[in-house]
Parts: C-alpha cells; structure tokens; sequence
C-alpha cells in the first residue's frame, strides 16, 4: 500500500547557487513544494502510517531549511570560512558573500541542486521511517520537479 503527503507543511523557500552555471550562478531562490510518498504493509489498525502524526514529522524535517541560505560544504568550486558568528564564501566566479551564520545551512553535498536535495531529504525521512520504501518529489518551479526513490 502507498501514502502520499503534500501541501503547506512540505514546503520551503530557500536560496542557493549553482556554480559554473550561467544563470544560476547567482544566488537566487525558489518556493520547493515537496511531497512524500511510503509503501509498506498496513498494521493492526489498517493503517500504514497516521497521516498526521507523519505530516508533522516529515515537516519538522524540512521545516528546519525554510528561509535559509543553503550552501554546499563539499562543493570544490567554493571556498567556505567561518569567523565567530559569519560565513563567508568566496566562489570559483570570483564572487564574495558574507552572511550570518544563523541565516546559512551548510548542506553535505557537492551541490544545492533540486536532485541532490530530494536525495538528502530522502535519506533524513528514511533514517525516521526504515520500514517504508520512501520516495520524496520535489519541485524547484512547477514545471521543473524530481523524484529520488531509494
């Protein structure tokens, strides 16, 4: 059986760059929509999962990216430095940012890309939920959406 969660709780407004990347380059944002499918058995009580109580958990999850700057610590075109209570970036465009550091989330990934962080958002719900195959959806513009499955 499958479950599929979406809608307010699943969403994040962040921003990112993509280096080497002719538009993108430039730190700009997007409103992600995200939606959460799982499959497994039913249990005792006919349900695979409390749509609510999973809705909650999953959001907590994603929640904590909203209204964030996210950065990709292993991204070999960035040079990261953190002093006291601001990052600084310096990228291979020869571009400079200062930021606080509260308002930046160091990603572990080599790039902020939408399949990358529908990867990363997989593996945080999977960690929670190892009993469901899980696939995460999510999609940068309307029109520009990806799926990773395990």
């Amino acid at each position: 059986m499958k479950l599929k969660i979406s809608g307010d709780k699943l969403t994040l407004a962040s921003a990112h760059m993509l280096t080497r990347h002719d538009k993108c380059a430039r730190i700009h944002g997007h409103n992600y929509n995200i939606e959460v499918e799982v499959e497994g058995e039913v249990d005792e009580n006919s349900m695979l999962i409390d749509f609510g109580i999973f809705k909650t958990a999953v959001g907590k999850i994603i929640k904590q990216y909203d209204h964030r700057i996210l950065i990709p610590e292993y991204n070999k075109d960035l040079n990261i430095s953190i002093i006291d209570d601001q990052i600084t970036i310096e990228t291979c465009e020869g571009k400079f940012y200062r930021f606080p550091k509260d308002d930046v989330i160091l990603m572990p990934l080599e790039a902020t890309t939408v399949e990358l962080l529908a990867k990363y958002f997989h593996n945080l719900i999977k960690e929670q939920y190892p009993q469901f195959k899980v696939t995460v959806t999510m999609a940068e513009t309307p029109t520009s959406v990806v799926s990773y499955t395990e």
